[in-house]
């Protein structure tokens, strides 16, 4: 169940979230004079502008997000597998 929860996170920030997290970075680096925080940005809008020339953002959204799901299950089930040995 977690691993469906962090999926669908990943999933609707991949999709919706990239955008604002830019903004964010942008704001907060003329704010406080803080010049990697503008790589931030630029790390995020290039990606909100990549995956908009994308025809395909919705399935590269919903791919990222079960990517996540896939690597957290993994992990889950190997951490539960070391704690019962």
């Amino acid at each position: 169940m977690k691993a469906i929860i962090w999926g669908i996170v990943a999933a609707l920030f991949v999709r919706f979230g990239l955008e604002p997290s830019a903004w964010f970075f942008y704001e907060a680096s003329h704010m406080l004079s803080v010049d990697w925080l503008y790589w931030g940005y630029s790390g995020f809008r290039g990606a909100a502008f990549a995956l908009g020339l994308y025809g395909y953002d919705l399935i590269a959204s919903l791919m990222a997000g079960f990517v996540v799901a896939c690597i957290v299950a993994i992990f889950t089930r190997h951490s539960r597998s070391k704690s019962n040995a």
